[in-house]
């Protein structure tokens, strides 16, 4: 890629899909990662959300693109070089979390440009190609008080018209996860370090 130019929408969905095994990869990941663990704990959905994140930065990563995660950023959880900062959003059912506001009354209402997927697809949603398909994010749109939110009915009317998603099959059967502890995962590894840790040079 060149450094010195700027990629559009086009041309970031175009190297982020052309690469099928690694759209399968980041699949399988997810499929074992919800498999394994799911939300149905509480103390889970922060770090699956989490997970999920990363897993997403390293198939954008792996399609040759430089990236700088933001896990603490307002309202963008990567910046793509030469491209944007996005919002990275995962969702199964429902209407669609864009941010929460802890727990005060939310009064940030702007659509970010988002790549969100879903149990049966992958979305570039931006605002530059959601005015160019006379979308109205506004339509869209719930202001829950202490969240933002997108109604889960925007998934029909992109998949009318919209050429910034990809099919993807994920498959979660939530009466067989095995509903994991990821806390019980980092405890063991904190173990290991701090093990390393203490034994003597």
């Amino acid at each position: 890629m060149n450094d010195d130019k700027n990629i559009n929408d086009f041309e970031f969905w175009g190297k982020l899909t052309s690469n099928t095994d690694n759209l399968i990869e980041m699949k399988n990941k997810i499929e074992y990662l919800l498999r394994e663990f799911g939300t149905r704990e509480p103390c889970n959905r922060f770090d699956i959300g989490n997970s999920i994140e990363f897993i997403l930065n390293d198939c954008i990563k792996c399609a040759g693109f430089s990236i700088t995660e933001l896990p603490n950023a307002k309202r963008v959880d990567v910046d793509v070089n030469n491209y944007k900062s996005l919002s990275i959003k995962y969702s199964s059912i429902g209407d669609i979390t864009l941010h929460n506001s802890n727990s005060t009354i939310n009064t940030d209402i702007l659509f970010k440009d988002t790549l969100l997927l879903t149990l049966d697809g992958l979305y570039l949603i931006t605002n530059e190609e959601l005015i160019k398909k006379n979308i109205n994010i506004q339509d869209y749109l719930v202001n829950a008080g202490d969240s933002l939110k997108l109604k889960r009915k925007i998934l029909t009317t992109l998949n009318k018209d919209y050429p910034y998603k990809y099919p993807i099959n994920i498959l979660h059967d939530k009466p067989a996860c095995k509903n994991r502890l990821t806390s019980k995962v980092f405890y063991k590894q904190f173990l290991q370090e701090y093990n390393n840790y203490q034994q003597p040079n």
